[in-house]
């Protein structure tokens, strides 16, 4: 499993500070022995995107997809560092408010556009657009943006409110992938359907709830600088297919109708490693691990010892490993263990003590108990609602087992815990009504550290867009985060994100369980060379290429 490292990250490639300065696919049947060019490859995956635009809402099933479409500025390597793509070089003003980047010349979107800076502006001010839905790449930019402009036709400059030295790290990913002005000006709805980038692949259909598309762009000439080769993919197709069931997913890759699928289901893990066919590659995410983040508006949640006894009943260890079998870790931290700068000593700051959680609660004034057992206090009973998707792609079945494992392990000390099965519109609706919930099951993949800013920040939940889940905030948590992103110097940010983590975890605002994975399983006699990019663990086939007989 990878793991990222700040101090590599700064040192960023380019840079300089001062301005001045359906049935089985049959690719072997018409491919020779040894071809690489040619085929087309069957991916599947669990979840369907509700929109290929990435600007527009800002979901991973979003930009794994749009990775094959899009490309982006710059591109972060596994150690950190960032390597020129869409931009051949940038250089930093010394106060690091200023980005200029040079783009390579001679590159064109899809519908025949010319890439130049008028065109980055454009999709640095539709992410901006509060119309284009953006929660994510919205996020990322909004407390730091100030402003976009074009110096020249091949230079764009960022012009930043107050330092942020995780831009380009963050710039690197799918959410913030460079489109046409032409398509984007078609609407959100219609670039929903087929966006278009100047990346290695083709949008051709989206064939709802069973797959999109892709064909090779032929012209592609824009492959980042860490690529395996550049110039057009190797894949004439690819059919990018939709399996939320976990058990015809692995068949599908077991019989060869699928070649590499996404999100391996933990139960198959035993099978497909002792498939000699069957190669396997997990990538730890950088960012805050899956966690229950506990909304304070509810009275009982806004009192920290209710919180505190919350986490020291839910032997999240416990349900972690039984849930997944293994396959995943327990990370208790606020952040996962792939993140740059995570700090060990906060790994399980609250361990499994129901006797704590029981004293915490008496204190608290949750000593009543009701005809059911649960604590009750002034005549109201201790029920905390958690909905969740009650689409299986959303929520697969490990994770419906956490729930009801946390609701069975919070009743041992009296918490009702009403597990709600909802639907699509309905999650959706809660990021602007936080009386709807009072636990929820969230997550934040980012490449860097600073994405505690995004998930925990005042900024965040004045915002109002339900990001910030625990509907609260600290201001010393703030500006920790906030001199983190305006400092270059390693040791610095080091410190002052084990801060940040420290704080984080005294105010205890979630249930940390499990970092987030990317888990690919690929037919290794059927495809090669398909790998895991490290800003978002982005799945990459312009590289992949179809085998025959192994070779």
């Amino acid at each position: 499993m990878r793991r990222r490292h700040l101090l590599a990250a700064i040192g960023v490639a380019g840079a300089s500070t001062g301005l001045a300065a359906c049935g089985p696919p049959a690719p072997s049947a018409t491919l020779p022995t040894g071809t690489r060019t040619g085929g087309e490859l069957v991916y599947a995956t669990d979840r369907e995107p509700t929109c290929l635009d990435p600007h527009n809402s800002g979901d991973m099933p979003q930009t794994y997809i749009a990775r094959q479409y899009l490309d982006s500025l710059v591109s972060m390597r596994e150690d950190g560092t960032v390597v020129p793509w869409l931009a051949e070089s940038w250089e930093i003003s010394s106060d690091g408010l200023v980005y200029d980047f040079t783009l390579k010349e001679g590159v064109e979107f899809t519908d025949g556009e010319s890439l130049d800076a008028e065109a980055v502006v454009a999709n640095v001010e539709q992410i901006m657009d509060p119309v284009t839905q953006s929660s994510t790449a919205l996020l990322y930019l909004s407390p730091y943006f100030e402003s976009a402009e074009a110096t020249s036709e091949h230079v764009v400059r960022l012009i930043l409110k107050r330092p942020y030295s995780p831009l380009l790290t963050v710039l690197s990913q799918a959410f913030f992938g460079i489109e046409s002005p032409a398509a984007m000006a078609r609407g959100l709805e219609e670039n929903c359907l087929a966006p278009v980038g100047t990346g290695p692949f083709i949008v051709t259909e989206w064939k709802r709830n069973r797959e999109v598309v892709m064909i090779r762009n032929e012209n592609y000439t824009s492959a980042p600088a860490d690529a395996k080769h550049q110039g057009p993919a190797y894949l004439e197709k690819v059919t990018w297919r939709f399996l939320p069931d976990s058990t015809a997913r692995f068949g599908a890759l077991q019989s060869g109708t699928a070649h590499a699928i996404f999100n391996l289901p933990p139960e198959s893990v035993p099978a497909a490693r002792a498939d000699d066919t069957i190669d396997t590659e997990d990538f730890v995410h950088s960012g805050v691990p899956f966690a229950l983040d506990l909304n304070t508006t509810d009275p009982a949640l806004d009192d920290l010892r209710v919180r505190r006894a919350i986490v020291h009943a839910s032997d999240a260890r416990g349900i972690v490993a039984s849930a997944y079998a293994g396959v995943f870790p327990y990370e208790g931290n606020a952040v996962s263990s792939g993140t740059p700068a995570y700090d060990e000593r906060f790994h399980e700051p609250f361990p499994y003590d129901p006797e704590r959680a029981n004293d915490l609660l008496d204190e608290a004034g949750w000593s009543g108990r009701d005809a059911e057992g649960y604590r009750m206090k002034e005549g109201r009973t201790l029920a905390l609602r958690l909905p969740y998707a009650s689409d299986p792609g959303e929520t697969p079945p490990a994770d419906l087992t956490i729930y009801q494992n946390f609701q069975a392990m919070e009743k041992r000390v009296g918490v009702k815990i009403e597990l709600l099965p909802s639907d699509a519109a309905t999650m959706t609706a809660m990021k602007s009504d936080p009386t709807r919930y009072d636990i929820q099951g969230r997550y934040w993949n980012s490449p860097t550290p600073n994405v505690m800013y995004i998930k925990f920040s005042q900024e965040t939940l004045e915002l109002g867009n339900g990001q910030n889940v625990s509907q609260d905030y600290d201001e010393e948590l703030d500006e920790t985060l906030l001199a983190a992103a305006a400092t270059t110097d390693a040791e610095e940010q080091v410190a002052l994100y084990s801060r940040a983590q420290e704080l984080l975890v005294a105010r205890t605002w979630h249930v940390p369980l499990y970092p987030i994975q990317t888990r690919l399983a690929v037919r290794s006699d059927l495809v090669r060379d398909i790998w895991i990019e490290p800003s978002e663990g982005e799945p990459v086939l312009h590289d992949a290429y179809l085998v025959r007989g192994g070779r």
